[in-house]
């Protein structure tokens, strides 16, 4: 098993760079959009789907 390379002692070398995933606001509620909106939304679509394959429909929209 090989050893790691420990040559710099200082942990707070590097402290001066920028973030890495640097996000603005707007990049910030877009992600949030994206995440609880069009992701709940296809998988309500594709929920129901399955459930008018199985015939259960009915129970989704009320007995008609």
């Amino acid at each position: 098993m090989s050893r790691i390379d420990v040559t710099d002692r200082d942990p707070f070398a590097n402290a001066d760079e920028e973030p890495k995933d640097n996000v603005t606001a707007f990049g910030f509620f877009t992600r949030l959009i994206l995440r609880f909106g069009v992701y709940r939304l296809v998988g309500m679509l594709i929920s129901l789907l399955i459930a008018k394959y199985m015939g259960l429909d009915d129970y989704l929209f009320g007995m008609t």
